[in-house]
């Protein structure tokens, strides 16, 4: 009888002794799997937000998209006016500033803006300043010289046009720079762009000096 009872608790101990290991495996497989389901979780909300941006930097972030304009507009005049923190975490606002045949009579001008690395290099159109000779700016203001540039040549000046009917429009060269005062031939002129007009193969030039709302022509010259 007494061999029966020390062998019942040592079965009461053994069985109690494998539940005691079973519960702890539970537990242990427990965690792991609330530990995998947390990571899960963690990567779904770095994803949603952009990533971790890999840590880019601001100045990374500029050059990356910089690098992908040129590559999509080779020759064309590009600058980043604006890098600031995106609203979407780790990544950066960035705004882009396109002058396509920038030195041409016509030359098209638009600002895109980026959440990068958010959208990769998905840009966002701004404005289109100009494009096919329009100005898309309303009330005209020349604020800057894509748009002097356009408006010299949209004012139908006779000696503009004479000279590009002369040379052809992709053998001139135009160029126009904002002067708050300047003086030409002894009469001053304030708050205006002088555009000028050249002909590479040749020395002539014309030029036109408008004011700062693009709707005066205040001088010009004719072929020299």
């Amino acid at each position: 009888m007494t061999h029966f009872f020390s062998a019942f608790y040592e079965v009461k101990y053994l069985y109690m002794h494998i539940s005691c290991l079973t519960m702890d495996l539970i537990l242990r497989l427990a965690f792991v799997v609330v530990i995998i389901i947390a990571a899960i979780f963690l990567g779904f909300l770095v994803l949603k937000n952009g990533g971790f941006g890999q840590g880019i930097s601001a100045a990374d972030a500029k050059s990356l998209v910089l690098h992908d304009l040129q590559n999509n507009y080779p020759g064309a005049n590009i600058s980043i006016s604006n890098v600031s923190p995106s609203q979407y975490p780790g990544s950066w606002h960035i705004v882009a500033s396109v002058v396509l045949n920038y030195t041409a009579p016509c030359p098209a001008y638009f600002v895109a803006s980026y959440e990068y690395p958010k959208y990769g290099f998905v840009s966002r159109a701004e404005n289109n300043y100009t494009y096919d000779c329009i100005i898309d700016i309303t009330p005209i203001k020349l604020t800057s010289y894509p748009v002097a540039i356009t408006r010299s040549y949209d004012l139908h000046i006779g000696s503009v046009e004479s000279f590009v009917s002369k040379y052809g429009y992709s053998n001139v060269n135009v160029k126009a720079v904002y002067y708050n005062s300047t003086a030409i031939y002894g009469k001053t002129y304030d708050d205006v762009w002088i555009v000028n007009y050249s002909a590479p193969k040749t020395n002539e030039s014309v030029y036109a000096v408008l004011s700062f709302d693009g709707n005066e022509v205040l001088a010009y010259n004719m072929t020299h």
